[in-house]
């Protein structure tokens, strides 16, 4: 899913990642020695290549002991695999697609991992970020070459589970008993299509639910009670927000020197901000717009007082990059996900500050719906038993674990993983998060699975209106039939 906020954590949050796999590398290659060398991918497929040097490190050093420690950590209380012997090589190899970024970094060294503990074989291969990424999967998947297992978010994977490219997982579910009690119900909900399920869910987030703030600015702002401890914002409300974010924008005449906040402007920010005074795009199902509603009003309301009214938001144009503004305090706060944790760019503990929650609505909610980020498996593979055991050990507590603690994004939508003492103490606001994640009501998309379209019509019918160019009454009858036109198309196909 790609957003238009042009952020390093949006990006991270929808797996176009940026966040430095230098934890992740070292941790791994503690754990087992380099991977051979994969056999060639499919001709329709480009393989990833492995980083030649690291990024930069993530900002969750410079709050917590480093990311190896914290990897010990993790390994220290999960199960000893690292240390078996490894296994035979069992003659069959799989393929694991993924947007390649830090989501195929990543992937490359979990397949080492399971090699070394199963013997299967698993080779990686990028489709490309989105939304290249979906052509990529029907085009592998027309001439029977796609992966075995696929990544797949909520944005398109039901889409592929009703064109029949996703094959359901209940029957190997229940052949293996496998237990799904530790998981997240409202998640399997979100991955579900017609009663089966088409994905596990590897990664979940309530879409981008998170505020990212400067404790320090807050506080010469007046607010006092602001500290680094994301808890210290949790009884917000949106009027809290606005009131600190003009606070904390400076101005130079007509120029803005530091903002004090940033929206966004795509599906899953502005549901985060319409959802919590208790309106949405749409109806449960998907079949109806729902944006003729005063709580709808209200909350598209309360975004555009932010960018036009109170003008204390930049633009979200091409040239905005909002975790730019925040690392040099040019900007205060920003709406953001879990993903907000890790800010490489802050340096030497600069300032203070957090990822915490966006405020709560006078629904006595936030956050909206789950966006997951899921694996699953090809309709055509023909290694099903493989490409299953290899889906458990994605989703197993300790590769998630560590995967999130080296800087890789979501938490597996389990309470292994979400309840985990290691992430509870380690991350920065992993505490606040789980809440949020475990009490956010199902993805939500068109009934005919045309969601990156509507996303995309979202970003271009309301960017008048953030503009200033336009009045709230005016731009949701504008937005509501563009939309309208999407939901009247037929299934995706």
């Amino acid at each position: 899913m790609a957003s238009s906020r042009f952020s390093r954590r949006v990006f991270l949050g929808y797996g176009i990642g940026t966040a430095s796999l230098v934890g992740l590398l070292a941790a791994c290659s503690q754990s087992a020695p380099a991977s051979p060398t994969s056999a060639p991918a499919p001709a329709a497929a480009q393989p990833t290549q492995a980083p030649a040097a690291a990024a930069q490190p993530t900002q969750a050093a410079a709050a917590q002991p480093t990311v190896a420690a914290t990897q010990a950590a993790a390994a220290a209380t999960s199960a000893p695999a690292a240390t078996a012997a490894p296994a035979a090589p069992t003659g069959v190899q799989i393929q694991v697609s993924t947007r390649g970024g830090t989501d195929g970094q990543i992937m490359i060294q979990t397949a080492d991992t399971f090699f070394k503990q199963t013997g299967i074989k698993v080779n990686h291969v990028s489709y490309g970020p989105e939304p290249d990424y979906w052509t990529k999967v029907e085009a592998v998947y027309a001439t029977k070459q796609l992966a075995d297992v696929v990544w797949a978010s909520t944005g398109n994977l039901l889409n592929f589970a009703n064109r029949g490219i996703l094959g359901p997982l209940d029957t190997i579910i229940k052949t293996d008993n496998y237990d799904m009690s530790d998981y997240i119900p409202n998640a399997l909900q979100s991955l579900t299509l017609k009663g089966k399920l088409y994905a596990m869910p590897w990664g979940a987030h309530p879409g981008n639910g998170g505020l990212v703030y400067n404790a320090d600015m807050l506080n010469a702002a007046g607010f006092t009670k602001v500290t680094d401890d994301p808890e210290s914002v949790l009884d917000w409300t949106y009027d809290t927000l606005m009131q600190a974010a003009i606070k904390t924008t400076k101005r130079n005449g007509d120029r803005v020197d530091v903002y004090g906040y940033f929206p966004g402007n795509d599906y899953l920010s502005l549901t985060n901000v319409i959802g919590a005074f208790g309106g949405d795009f749409l109806n449960a199902d998907g079949t109806k717009l729902t944006m003729d509603t005063p709580e709808f009003l209200k909350g598209i309301t309360w975004v555009y007082d932010a960018y036009v009214t109170n003008k204390v938001a930049p633009l979200p144009v091409p040239s905005t990059n909002g975790d730019q503004l925040f690392d040099s305090q040019k900007l205060a706060m920003e709406l953001s996900g879990y993903w907000g944790q890790f800010q490489p760019g802050i340096k030497n503990n600069a300032f203070k500050w957090n990822d915490s929650l966006q405020p709560v609505g006078p629904t006595g909610k936030r956050g909206t719906h789950l966006t997951i980020n899921g694996q699953a498996m090809s309709s055509i593979t023909q290694h099903p038993k493989e490409a299953w055991e290899f889906i458990k050990f994605l989703m197993s507590p300790e590769q998630n674990i560590q995967i999130v603690l080296s800087g890789g994004g979501r938490p597996a939508a389990r309470k292994s993983v979400l309840e985990s003492p290691i992430l509870m103490e380690k991350m920065k606001a992993h505490k606040v998060w789980v809440k949020a994640i475990e009490t956010a009501d199902p993805w939500r998309q068109p009934a005919n699975f045309r969601w990156p379209e509507f996303n995309t019509t979202i970003q271009q019918v309301f960017a008048d209106l953030w503009a200033g160019k336009q009045k709230v009454d005016q731009a949701i009858p504008q937005a509501a039939k563009a939309l309208q036109v999407i939901l009247d198309k037929p299934a995706a196909s």
